[in-house]
């Protein structure tokens, strides 16, 4: 495992450096022998996450390292479909839209929408959310088997959150309620007095997932219900479903 690290840590400081990198560098900012140091961007090299120049004996970003940044800002192009549809939505329901991926047993919020009302509950870009907690993460959650499910909890029995802490078997119920009602609903289970509602996407073309979720106050609707945000929220996913060829949407 710190043969791992070690190699994150030396992507991380090309990255810091400009896009090239030297055995010195690495020596020096990673604490290591030259000798350790130079074994392990040759490593790197061998595996195409760097290549050496052979004039200046400096390490680069490798063929497999421009592949995997090519296959990522093309699964990103999602994130740009739905930015301006975003925007509609968070003015049509008038509070915080998100959009987050999945990674793990967290979705990650990739970028955040705030509607006109005065007071507003958002979490930054950047953010990890416990997936069995969140409105987001239920709802990819719920793209998987419920075997699937099973197992990438398998070594979590009991899963705890901020406000919540449940067993998988009630995960599960609660996913199987997510699918037959068509989106998720996240109710104070991460942040007292702040619901949530979400569905999720998956792109044919780039194996990609991604949900969309509005997130409110609870004292904003005591009067008139969610029905109407929840309504908004299923006629994007009809519209944006349909149009990434997203064949769950597709009626």
């Amino acid at each position: 495992m710190k043969s791992i690290d070690n190699a994150m840590r030396a992507l991380r400081l090309l990255v810091d450096n400009g896009g090239e990198l030297r055995v010195g560098d690495t020596s020096r900012h990673l604490d290591m022998t030259r000798g350790n140091a130079s074994r392990l961007l040759a490593s790197l090299a061998r595996g195409g996450l760097l290549e050496q120049d052979p004039s200046t004996q400096r390490y680069r970003a490798g063929i497999l390292a421009v592949q995997i940044a090519a296959s990522f800002h093309r699964n990103f192009d999602l994130v740009e479909q739905a930015r301006k549809e975003m925007e509609e939505l968070a003015h049509q329901t008038e509070h915080t839209v998100w959009l987050g991926v999945p990674s793990g047993t967290e979705v990650i919020v990739l970028k955040t929408v705030r509607g006109p009302q005065p007071i507003q509950f958002t979490v930054e870009p950047g953010h990890k959310l416990p997936a069995h907690a969140a409105a987001m993460g239920k709802a990819l959650l719920a793209l998987k088997t419920d075997q699937e499910i099973r197992t990438l909890y398998s070594s979590s029995p009991g899963l705890s959150a901020q406000r919540a802490n449940i067993s998988v078997e009630a995960l599960l119920r609660d996913i199987a309620v997510t699918r037959m009602r068509g989106y998720a609903v996240s109710d104070q289970e991460l942040f007292e007095g702040v619901r949530a509602v979400s569905v999720s996407f998956e792109d044919p073309q780039k194996s990609m997932s991604v949900a969309i979720s509005v997130s409110y106050p609870l004292f904003a609707i005591e009067r008139t219900g969610d029905q109407l945000i929840v309504e908004a929220l299923l006629t994007f996913g009809r519209g944006f479903g349909a149009r990434i060829g997203d064949k769950r949407w597709i009626f």
